[in-house]
């Protein structure tokens, strides 16, 4: 009898199972990731190799002349160029930036909490909106940008920004830069609101300045959260394509023609999705890569 109890205590005991039980929860969410996720990598990455165009039906191996046709056309050369001023001007902008908001947002004002609530408003809206926004803002009949340069005085004449060949890839950078620099903000914000007074208060004792306060304890301290939030702005910055389709569509005369935007145009424009496969796998390693550098320059501590 008292076996009988115990055996049906430990079927109905969910501690028992627990492993078992979690397992089971999470099965049908590791199917879908890996469906979702590892078929189209693993699909694309078999297409790359091959010469096909839409499907797999009919192809031949090609092995790695995709690569080496990357690598001799100086169309993508170009397009990596612009992913690359892209991704650092637009980096180096968002981290200055976020750190001096950050540090602004972090002392105590009236209207703090309001001024925190609206900056998160451009990260919210929608890529495709940010590009129409800076178009219209840009335009050069009725845009916001050149009425104000005219009222100021600093420039009459009214400026095509996205036709311009010295102007188009720094609009569009300003266009990342005010969509995407609340995700920095927060996240330096949450780091800086985690150090320890006491170590301001230890320097103020010592007789250190402001610059020395922020250089040997604010940097050291938000080191992790600004070394995430790079990596982060980083692989969203080198994968951004929105923007630059609704504001250039790649020109003036491939300005800003990003990676992205060229894979798209070989991919399904020209139905070449063997070659635009191994574009995108080119774009992925230098993501890898600049994450890599990221890691050996800032990322020396354990995080």
């Amino acid at each position: 009898m008292k076996e009988r109890k115990h055996k049906l205590k430990d079927i109905f005991n969910l501690e028992a199972h627990e492993s078992r039980l979690a397992f089971l929860l999470i099965l049908p969410t590791v199917i879908a990731v890996l469906v979702v996720l590892f078929f189209p990598l693993v699909y694309s990455f078999f297409m790359s190799f091959t010469d096909t165009t839409a499907n797999l039906k009919d192809f031949n191996f090609v092995w790695f002349a995709n690569y080496i046709k990357a690598f001799k056309d100086p169309v993508l050369r170009n397009a990596f160029m612009v992913t690359i001023k892209f991704v650092f001007f637009g980096i180096l902008l968002k981290v200055l930036l976020g750190i001096a908001i950050a540090l602004m947002l972090k002392e105590r004002f009236k209207g703090r909490g309001f001024v925190r609530g609206v900056m998160i408003i451009p990260w919210a809206i929608p890529s495709v909106v940010v590009g129409v926004i800076w178009r219209w803002l840009l335009n050069p009949r009725y845009g916001a940008v050149n009425r104000i340069l005219d009222m100021t005085g600093v420039q009459t004449t009214n400026l095509n920004w996205l036709s311009n060949f010295k102007w188009a890839l720094p609009a569009v950078i300003s266009a990342d830069v005010w969509q995407n620099i609340p995700f920095f903000i927060i996240i330096i914000l949450a780091g800086l609101q985690v150090i320890p007074g006491d170590l301001y208060e230890a320097a103020d004792i010592d007789g250190a300045g402001a610059l020395k306060k922020f250089w040997f304890i604010t940097l050291p301290m938000i080191k992790a959260p600004l070394l995430i939030v790079t990596i982060l702005g980083t692989i969203f910055s080198i994968n951004a394509f929105d923007l630059f389709w609704i504001m250039t569509r790649g020109g003036p005369a491939d300005v800003t023609r990003a990676a992205t935007l060229y894979t798209w145009q070989v991919a399904m424009k020209n139905y070449n999705t063997s070659y635009g496969s191994a574009i995108s796998y080119l774009i992925m390693l230098l993501a890898i890569i600049v994450v890599f550098v990221y890691l050996r320059i800032l990322g020396k501590r354990q995080l």
